[in-house]
């Protein structure tokens, strides 16, 4: 049951990977649904890893070395896909942009990833800070991680939709990356 877990957790770093590799592709006919769908492979892959790893025997040395490898790119890979998810969720008028915008912004929405540029790259650093601190077993280090991303962003959080779009893109970021990091605590000794 335990190398189950392991092999799940390792199709969901690369299922969610491929999968968000596709969808993004094709980002401008992308829809909430579009983004549902594919957040719920490493979903999924995840949870299901969780209940083999609960139901298996303690990992040995070298697979739990697989497992927390395997864990840091699930958290990656699996976060872009369940944070732009949950943007979409979050914005009602699922993207669409404004044509009178009177803020400056790309858009005024919470889902467009002009609203907070670099988000992507952003939330994928921020998910291998949060991934690591929990393997490594200093949970303290996810304030130093929310720290610093948040006083890179500092200024261009006056904007509501900036503001909203920071704190959900966060919070679903270190959410899913404790998930991932909390299947490798099932397996261990």
């Amino acid at each position: 049951m335990t190398v189950v877990a392991v092999v799940l957790l390792a199709v969901a770093g690369v299922g969610g990977g491929i999968a968000w590799y596709l969808v993004e592709r094709g980002r401008s006919r992308a829809t909430m649904r579009t983004w549902l769908l594919a957040a719920a492979i490493p979903v999924t892959l995840v949870g299901a890893a969780a209940v083999f790893g609960l139901a298996g025997d303690p990992a040995g040395e070298a697979l739990l070395t697989v497992a927390r490898a395997a864990a840091v790119v699930a958290a990656i890979t699996g976060g872009s896909l369940v944070a732009t998810a949950l943007l979409f969720v979050a914005d009602p008028n699922e993207g669409v942009l404004d044509d009178d915008d009177t803020t400056g912004d790309a858009s005024a929405h919470v889902s467009d990833p002009q609203t907070l540029r670099g988000g992507t790259s952003i939330g994928a650093l921020e998910r291998l800070g949060v991934a690591i601190t929990l393997l490594a077993g200093w949970p303290e280090g996810v304030a130093v991680v929310l720290g610093i991303k948040g006083i890179g962003r500092y200024p261009a959080l006056r904007r509501p939709v900036a503001a909203e779009r920071f704190i959900i893109g966060s919070l679903a970021s270190i959410l899913w990356a404790a998930c991932v990091v909390g299947v490798v605590y099932t397996i261990q000794p």
